[in-house]
């Protein structure tokens, strides 16, 4: 079983960003927009919204360093280095300042990015985007399972390594769709596929695991750092979009109530009936709400509103 190089309608290809990042360029002839994956994803978290998007947009999806198709080669993995290495790709490769769409950990990872940069981007989408939890927040058994174990110091990495070693390709990519989305049959067979085949590709990767563990630790700590969140999302100077899936079990809506809450001058989009992922559960919805957006924020800055 073989990942697919290129996605629907998009060119693989690897860039030197302090070593090797894979990213899928679907071309487009507006702004650039870069696409931002969760943890444990790639690219392929945008295979059914990347190319319409290109409609409107230069649209480039990357893998950060660790995940998918991007070895750390050296790189850590943490949020916030993840978060200099994009400021340095917007730089180096795409040359003028860019959209950003991160879902979950790539919404973490943009943020941290336009309180770095804030010259850097022109407006950010975020997607069910990694939120410090409500005081009343109860973590789902499905939660502890697919994040709090294997975030635990000292076994983290040996709980995920064993839980490889007992379920199977198909399984693995069957249990991950069930937790981020409110009903997998409704996915295309296309998405499975490809989950599938990265998987699968993932198994021989050995930074693989590691990668994930040290990357989720660094959310964790970022996010528990409740004040100092607070600082960079009231620092964000850009647009922003926020999309949020009603019935996330990963990250629940109460919580962008309350980001929402905190920035009431930031667009808020609930989607009913929608999990974690909404642009693979409700892709329409989702590339209407960013082009629409998009369209209002450029006839506002050329109005001078």
């Amino acid at each position: 079983m073989s990942v697919p190089q290129d996605a629907p309608g998009g060119r693989s290809r690897t860039v030197d960003v302090d070593g090797p990042l894979h990213l899928v360029d679907y071309g487009g002839s507006g702004p650039p927009l870069v696409l931002l994956h969760g943890l444990g994803g790639s690219h392929l978290n945008w295979m059914l919204v990347a190319l319409p998007l290109s409609r409107s947009f230069r649209v480039i999806a990357v893998d950060l360093p660790g995940f998918g198709l991007t070895p750390p080669e050296g790189r850590s993995t943490d949020v916030r280095r993840q978060a200099q290495l994009l400021r340095r790709f917007i730089e180096d490769e795409v040359g003028e300042p860019a959209y950003l769409a991160g879902n979950s950990m790539g919404g973490l990872v943009a943020l941290l990015a336009a309180e770095r940069a804030p010259e850097l981007v022109r407006g950010i989408v975020l997607i069910d985007p990694a939120l410090p939890p409500t005081s009343m927040e109860i973590p789902s058994a499905d939660t502890v399972r697919f994040l709090g174990l294997p975030l635990l110091p000292g076994i983290g990495a040996s709980l995920l390594a064993r839980r490889r070693e007992r379920r199977s390709v198909a399984d693995h990519v069957a249990a991950t769709l069930d937790y981020v989305t409110v009903d997998a049959s409704r996915l295309p067979d296309e998405v499975r596929t490809a989950g599938e085949a990265m998987e699968a590709a993932r198994r021989r990767m050995p930074w693989s695991i590691r990668a994930f563990v040290d990357a989720g630790r660094s959310i964790a700590l970022v996010l528990a750092r409740r004040r100092s969140y607070l600082n960079t999302v009231h620092g964000i100077g850009a647009p922003v979009l926020l999309i949020h899936g009603k019935e996330d079990a990963v990250v629940p809506v109460e919580s962008a109530r309350w980001l929402a809450d905190e920035r009431p001058d930031w667009e808020f989009h609930v989607l009913a009936g929608i999990g974690h992922v909404p642009q693979l559960e409700a892709p329409a919805a989702v590339i209407e709400l960013i082009t629409a957006w998009q369209r209002r924020h450029a006839a506002a800055a050329s109005s001078g509103v």
